[in-house]
């Protein structure tokens, strides 16, 4: 049985690991004042946040006595219905991801990965300069600041500590 609580510490831990270093990121994003290095840290935290949604997915299916180590929101479902259960966890997520916090940094975590194409003209213009300034000097006016990265990290926070409350093992 203790054995079983490390594991639950640990799954638990490395959340709140994904969570300290979103606010490392956030707070290097608030100190430097290079464009590209603002960029790097604000899309450096936006993954830090990702990975704390996928680090409470395995928390999740840890507590659910789930056997993964990739959880997704489908498997969890999928394996607590044969098992004749609903996560109400599972629920606030889904409903986070619908039009919560959730959605904020899924949408911003999709807008690192696949940035929006650069202004043609802006493009022309800046032809003479170097490769990796135009690019982050065009293409980063999506980027959320680190004030909302961190509202954000704030939010899903309060929704983790809500959920732990909640969870009672059974």
């Amino acid at each position: 049985m203790a054995e079983k609580g490390r594991v639950a510490r640990y799954q638990a831990d490395r959340t709140n690991q994904k969570f300290y270093f979103c606010r490392l990121a956030c707070k290097q994003a608030g100190e430097t004042s290079d464009k590209q290095l603002y960029q790097g840290y604000c899309e450096s935290a936006i993954f830090h946040l990702q990975g704390a949604l996928w680090a409470l997915l395995q928390e999740l299916a840890h507590f659910y006595n789930l056997d993964t180590t990739q959880p997704t929101i489908e498997y969890i479902e999928a394996e607590l219905a044969k098992k004749t259960l609903v996560s109400p966890e599972l629920q606030r997520i889904k409903q986070s991801l619908d039009t919560g916090v959730l959605a904020h940094i899924q949408k911003a975590y999709q807008r690192c990965q696949y940035a929006p194409a650069p202004d043609n003209k802006a493009l022309v213009t800046s032809q003479q300069q170097d490769l990796i300034v135009n690019v982050v000097t065009l293409s980063n006016q999506w980027l959320p600041d680190e004030q909302s990265i961190r509202e954000w990290r704030r939010e899903f926070m309060s929704l983790v500590d809500e959920m732990r409350g909640g969870m009672v093992e059974y």
